[in-house]
C-alpha cells in the first residue's frame, strides 16, 4: 500500500472506518477508496441506515478545502434532481477522533462506470451520432439550468462526467462553479487548463457561459471520437462520421470565442431546431451588402468587379448587415461538409434573427448580367 503523507494523509480512510453526521445521526462505512482529485479523496461507501428509493452504496468525497465543500454541497442541493447531474444526498463536517481539525464529507450517487475518461479508456470505441447527440442534449438541459441560474460549471471535462448504467451521462464536480455578481463575470481563476478553452489558455480574465458551451463540444467530440485524453481540432472534425449539422455546431463550440454559443440554450436550440438557411428570393443586387464563399467559375476579382457594376457592396465577412451570401464550388478548407465559416456565420447570425439570402453562383450571375 502506498504511504501517504501531509494533505493526502490526512484524507486517507482505512476500509470499514464508520464516517458519521453527528446532526442526522447517519453512519457510513468506507468500503473502497475510488480516486483523488480537485475535492480531495472519494470512496464507495455503504449506508448503515435506511432511505427509501436509494441504494445502499454510495460516494463519499471527504476534503479539507472548507470553500470547495461548500460549493459542491450548495449547487448539489440547489440543482437536486436535475436530470443529467449527479445527485447530492449528504453533506456535513466530521471530527475523526485522531484529528484536530474537521474533514468535509459529501456523499452523492455511486455511478458503476466511473467517470467518461476512464470508460472510454476500457470502451474505445467512437459512440453512435444518435447515441452521442442524446446524451449531449441531457447535459445540455442540464447545464441550461446552471446557466439559468447565472453560474458557470468552469469543469466539464471528461473526469467530471460520468457513466451510470445503460451509457446514461451524468455531469458532476462543481467545485469550481460559481455564480456571477451582478453583472460581473466570472473570473478565470480556476480551471483544468488542458480542456479549457483557447481563450482562457491565452489569458482571457473571466469565464463565460460560452466556455462552458466549448467544454461540452469538446465532451461531444470525446464520445464520437471514443478518445477523451485530448481536445479535438477544427480540422478534425471535417472527417468526423457524423451529419453536417453535427459538424456545424461542433465548429460553432470549438472555434473563435466570439463566435460560440453564449449559452447551453443557445446550443441546445441549435441541435434540436435545424434553421434551414434563407431561401428568400433576391430580384436585385442594388444596394446589398454581399459576400462570396467557395470556388467561383470565374475570378474572385471579376466577381467582385460584376457585384459592385449591380449596385452591390461587396464585404469580405459575413456580418449583422450582410444580405446575400454567394456560394460557389466546395473549398477544402470548409469545415463542415457543405458549410465554411462563412455559412457558419450565416447560421449565426440566423440565430440572432438575421435572416442572409443564399444564392448560388447562376442566379449570381443571372442578376448582374440584368444591368
Amino acid at each position: 500500500m502506498r504511504t501517504r503523507t501531509g494533505a493526502d494523509a490526512g484524507l486517507w480512510l482505512y476500509p470499514g472506518t464508520i464516517v458519521q453526521d453527528a446532526i442526522r445521526g447517519r453512519e457510513y462505512r468506507v468500503s473502497r477508496f475510488l480516486g483523488r482529485g480537485g475535492f480531495g479523496a472519494a470512496y464507495e461507501a455503504v449506508r448503515l441506515f435506511h432511505v427509501a428509493a436509494l441504494p445502499d452504496s454510495c460516494v463519499l468525497k471527504v476534503t479539507i478545502d472548507a470553500v470547495t465543500w461548500h460549493r459542491e454541497a450548495y449547487f448539489g442541493h440547489l440543482l437536486r434532481q436535475v436530470p443529467a447531474l449527479v445527485e447530492v444526498h449528504d453533506s456535513f463536517a466530521w471530527v475523526p477522533q485522531e484529528r484536530p481539525a474537521p474533514l468535509y464529507c459529501l456523499v452523492s450517487e455511486y455511478l458503476e462506470e466511473g467517470d467518461l475518461g476512464g470508460y472510454l479508456h476500457r470502451n474505445p470505441s467512437p459512440w453512435p451520432e444518435a447515441r452521442a447527440r442524446r446524451e449531449i442534449v441531457r447535459l445540455l438541459r442540464a447545464v441550461t439550468r446552471i446557466h439559468e441560474s447565472g453560474a458557470v460549471h468552469r469543469d466539464i471535462t471528461p473526469g467530471n462526467v460520468f457513466v451510470a448504467s445503460g451509457g446514461v451521462l451524468k455531469l458532476g464536480d462543481f467545485g469550481i462553479a460559481l455564480h456571477r455578481i451582478g453583472r460581473r463575470e466570472v473570473a478565470a481563476d480556476a480551471f483544468t487548463r488542458r480542456f479549457a478553452p483557447s481563450a482562457i489558455q491565452d489569458g482571457a480574465k473571466s469565464w463565460r457561459q460560452a466556455d462552458d458551451v466549448h467544454q461540452i463540444g469538446q465532451l461531444y467530440a470525446n464520445l464520437l471520437t471514443g478518445v477523451a485524453t485530448r481536445k479535438i481540432t477544427a480540422a478534425e472534425v471535417k472527417h468526423l462520421p457524423c451529419d453536417p449539422l453535427t459538424k456545424s455546431v461542433l465548429q460553432r463550440c470549438i472555434g473563435e470565442r466570439r463566435k460560440c454559443f453564449a449559452s447551453a440554450a443557445e446550443m441546445l436550440q441549435a441541435i434540436e431546431t435545424h434553421r434551414p438557411m434563407s431561401a428568400r428570393r433576391v430580384r436585385s443586387l442594388d444596394g446589398r451588402r454581399l459576400v462570396f464563399t467557395g470556388g467561383l467559375s470565374l475570378p474572385r476579382a471579376r466577381a467582385k468587379q460584376l457585384a459592385r457594376k449591380a449596385g452591390a457592396v461587396v464585404e469580405d465577412r459575413v456580418s449583422h448587415a450582410t444580405d446575400v451570401i454567394v456560394v460557389g464550388d466546395q473549398s477544402p478548407h470548409w469545415k463542415a461538409e457543405r458549410k465554411g465559416q462563412k455559412l457558419l456565420d450565416v447560421d449565426r447570425e440566423a440565430e440572432r434573427g438575421h435572416l442572409i439570402a443564399v444564392v448560388k453562383e447562376s442566379r449570381f450571375l443571372a442578376l448582374v448580367c440584368r444591368r
